[in-house]
């Protein structure tokens, strides 16, 4: 995970530790060099102080955060042709360099996803939603199409996923369910208005919920059981269109199915093979 994916997911930062991590940021290239009273010194502060803000971000210490800090720089070095996650083409581009640029935009919204990924958090959800009797994924506009072919993967190993669509349908799923199964909330921004009362309602039935939007889009901490977070460069609003949230929104949930699957894959393999003549049944040998 990048330094500046640590910052996005620090809890509970006070306002001097956010001081120095917005020094470190704007220095970056020289942060390897420094010592630690140096920084200390440039930012006003103590060196204890440096050393809280680094244990809050989960460093272990000064030295550690600065090998991170290398690692970013010789990353983002490598990586100098970025792409632009909200206009990744331009008027004058012909299909070859638009497919070339939207290949990169795929490639960096995984990437950068993959580097928030906490893996204990995944393993932990994935265990939840396969011992769901059922799950339900709260969602609206385009977000849609990655619920639905969440729930087309889980129906091949026998899991029923729900995709309510609308006012009416989300909230009667929500009085419909029961402590037993697991719902997912998928909203980039975590600012979608159909959020607030539906987890509202989860909560009280005791229903876990897995959120999954940008870093810093779980606006209600309080309800939610997991958050999880994905790539968080693109523009809510200035944009052609939700390339990058889209697809690092499918990458998550198809690691999500990974690990599902692979927690009974003896009996999930043995459930395709024997379904697969009724679901399919064209005359493949022919």
């Amino acid at each position: 995970m990048t330094f500046e994916n640590m910052m996005e997911l620090a809890e509970r930062i006070t306002p001097v530790e956010a001081e120095i991590g917005a020094f470190i940021l704007k220095n970056k290239e020289h942060i390897p060099e420094m010592s630690i009273l140096e920084l200390a010194q440039r930012t006003n502060v103590s060196k204890s102080a440096v050393h809280r803000f680094c244990k809050r971000i989960g460093f272990h210490g000064f030295n550690e955060l600065k090998v991170a800090i290398s690692t970013d720089l010789a990353e983002s070095r490598f990586n100098i042709a970025l792409i632009d996650v909200n206009y990744p083409f331009e008027a004058q581009d012909g299909p070859q360099l638009i497919a070339k640029k939207l290949s990169k935009l795929y490639e960096t919204a995984i990437e950068d996803t993959y580097n928030y990924l906490d893996f204990v958090q995944v393993q932990q959800v994935a265990r939840l939603l396969n011992d769901a009797k059922a799950i339900d994924i709260y969602t609206h506009a385009h977000n849609m199409n990655v619920a639905e072919n969440f729930q087309d993967k889980m129906l091949t190993i026998g899991k029923i996923v729900n995709c309510p669509k609308g006012f009416y349908n989300q909230r009667a799923t929500v009085l419909a369910s029961t402590p037993d199964q697991a719902a997912i909330i998928l909203s980039y921004s975590g600012r979608a208005t159909f959020i607030e009362p539906i987890v509202q309602v989860l909560f009280r039935k005791k229903i876990p919920i897995i959120l999954i939007g940008k870093a810093g889009s779980n606006r209600y901490p309080q309800y939610i059981t997991h958050a999880l977070s994905i790539s968080s460069k693109e523009n809510l609003r200035d944009r052609i269109s939700q390339f990058s949230s889209h697809i690092a929104m499918q990458y998550m949930l198809d690691v999500i199915f990974g690990c599902i699957y692979n927690m009974g894959r003896e009996k999930n393999i043995a459930y395709l093979n024997a379904s697969i003549d009724f679901m399919d049944d064209r005359k493949v040998d022919e």
